[in-house]
């Protein structure tokens, strides 16, 4: 006796067959073993979704079995009810290809491989898994045990869009879908038709990220103005004075305003200079830090003038 498997076919197929009825499964004790593989190979987007096809599908099935048996596939598409296609017959180690209708959106295929002729007719219009279920399992009451068994085939027909992303840098790098798929300019094909996440990096400027939805046979044009990570360097002074930045004019600080500026991460030198020359310049160097504020206080204290970090 030899157990029926699943031939190579589709991973989503493995991942399902938890989820489909005993008699559409691999029949333990099949005394047959049945192999089935899509036609024609998935397309393989960049963001790794598998068994997905253009329209109309995949064409056929490529069947084989190890002994003589009689092949009938049931098609259930996602809208409408399931067709019983023709059956074929196989000879040992002989592959034969099955026509599939063309299909839209998910579609599951049962392939039932027998040792003798398997009448499925009662599943033709069949609206669910348990319905084409039902019908396999009365046309198995008549035949001797371990005569069939059955693989499945699961995969969806979309449509397919390109996406096109640029931004205000050449090298920035793209993830879509948390995968890198290259760096701007960049025209990612094959996506199909849904909503992706799209973002867009480069070091030392804001991460920015998009929902962007990707209609099918079109170009979707992503454009992204990355901006510098910055912290804020926050001046308070009693007095007026000029404010430099790494030796280079900043503005002005007046009392009980005070001056926000918006600087790149790091330690920077900064001066300020008093209107009031009885006051002596302040010379210090402030850590900027990414998203936050970080504050220098410059105040007259017993005649003198001076900048502290609190």
């Amino acid at each position: 006796m030899k157990r029926g498997v699943v031939g190579a076919g589709l991973v989503l197929a493995g991942l399902l067959s938890g989820c489909v009825p005993a008699p559409l499964r691999a029949q333990p004790g099949a005394q047959l073993r049945l192999t089935v593989t899509p036609g024609t190979r998935a397309v393989q987007p960049v963001t790794g979704e598998e068994a997905l096809y253009r329209a109309p599908g995949p064409g056929s099935l490529l069947v084989g079995t190890d002994r003589a048996a009689f092949v009938t596939s049931v098609v259930l598409p996602a809208q409408g009810g399931a067709l019983v296609l023709p059956t074929v017959q196989t000879r040992p180690g002989e592959v034969v290809a099955a026509p599939l209708p063309a299909t839209q959106g998910f579609t599951q295929v049962f392939t039932v491989a027998s040792l003798q002729p398997m009448p499925l007719d009662g599943a033709a219009g069949a609206r669910s898994v348990s319905d084409v279920s039902r019908a396999v399992e009365g046309a198995a009451r008549a035949l001797p045990a371990g005569s069939y068994t059955v693989g499945t085939t699961v995969y969806r027909v979309v449509r397919f869009g390109t996406l096109d992303v640029t931004s205000n840098f050449g090298d920035a790098l793209v993830r879509v879908n948390g995968v890198r798929v290259g760096t701007t300019p960049l025209s990612v094909p094959d996506l199909p038709e849904g909503q992706v996440s799209v973002e867009v990096s480069r070091a030392g400027y804001k991460t920015v990220t998009q929902r962007v939805n990707i209609a099918g046979d079109s170009v979707n044009r992503v454009d992204v103005k990355l901006r510098p990570v910055t912290g804020t360097l926050s001046v308070r002074s009693d007095v007026l004075a000029d404010l430099f930045v790494e030796r280079r004019p900043s503005g002005s600080v007046q009392p009980g305003v005070g001056l926000d500026l918006a600087l790149r991460p790091g330690v920077v030198a900064l001066n300020v200079v008093p209107r009031d020359r009885r006051f002596a310049p302040q010379n210090l160097l402030v850590r900027v830090t990414a998203d936050r504020v970080s504050p220098v206080i410059c105040a007259v204290q017993g005649g003198s003038y001076t900048c502290t970090l609190p």
